[in-house]
């Protein structure tokens, strides 16, 4: 059985997959275990969500990108907001579901697969708290700071905060603000200092377009994943394009230059006077 064929309701067929990505389900506000949710790829490269209820947690032995074959299972609806695939079933493992790993599989399972939006299609979706697509683009500030080969992280403040800021541009598009929060924002350290030069290619998985100040924003969500460089095909794909585009990724424009600095009168009529200043965005 392939996830197409997976409906609402009772299954005894036997399903076989990879389990991409899994994690905690908490209440917001009590921190209750929910259960887990699991991300899941088919052979023929269909995603669908996987969830576990919080009874049944631990009683699976689950490892990120390992093969799997499950039987007994229901499937039930997805959640009615925040969907992070096109499926709109959910497998939810049942009372009597029997799941085993696949030691060599013959057929071919992808690692992955995303779900990429251009600007425009963030800028449509906005608010309206539905499907959590992906993102991929090229770094241009780091809480502030530009990325350059000298570029360092405040690891503590990061820590402290539990959240980091990231302006990113797609291409030529505008730029965006993109607020990675919790286990993203610690996610994003580790594999930032990790690569012992700095990265310039970010891919976030399901994130969520919000209007902050008036303007486009997104913010990584607790299923979102970090990915950098070479990680995965995307980011090289990105970072390939990104080498033969040099002057888009050494492109600055005003709406990247936010960070506040204080100025005094002389050191603005000084910056005036420089034959190479054109024009300065002040609020």
């Amino acid at each position: 059985m392939f996830f197409r064929d997976v409906s609402f309701g009772p299954h005894e067929a036997e399903l076989r997959f990879r389990l991409i990505h899994f994690l905690e389900a908490r209440n917001p506000n009590t921190k209750e275990l929910i259960g887990q949710e699991m991300l899941l790829i088919d052979e023929e490269g269909t995603v669908i969500q996987g969830f576990i209820t919080a009874g049944r947690v631990g009683m699976y032995k689950l490892t990120s990108g390992s093969v799997y074959k499950l039987s007994n299972f229901f499937g039930s609806r997805s959640k009615v907001q925040f969907w992070v695939a096109d499926h709109r079933a959910t497998i939810s493992f049942s009372w009597n579901s029997d799941l085993k790993v696949l030691e060599n599989h013959p057929v071919p399972i992808l690692e992955d697969r995303f779900r990429f939006h251009s600007y425009e299609e963030f800028q449509a979706n906005c608010d309206r708290r539905v499907d959590l697509y992906d993102y991929v683009g090229h770094m241009k500030l780091v809480n502030g700071q530009t990325i350059t080969d000298h570029t360092a992280l405040d690891e503590v403040d990061i820590a402290e905060k539990r959240h980091l800021c990231v302006h990113v541009q797609t291409h030529d598009e505008p730029v965006m603000k993109l607020y990675l929060w919790d286990n993203a924002a610690s996610e994003f350290c580790q594999k930032f200092i990790s690569y012992g030069r700095t990265p310039t290619v970010l891919l976030v998985t399901t994130v969520n377009p919000k209007h902050l100040g008036g303007t486009l924003a997104l913010a990584s969500m607790a299923s979102s994943r970090v990915f950098m460089d070479t990680d995965v095909q995307p980011t090289k794909d990105y970072l390939a394009w990104l080498s033969s585009n040099l002057d888009i990724a050494n492109k600055f424009t005003a709406e990247v230059v936010t960070k506040p600095e204080p100025v005094t009168l002389e050191e603005l009529y000084s910056y005036i006077k420089q034959e190479t200043a054109k024009v300065a965005w002040f609020e």
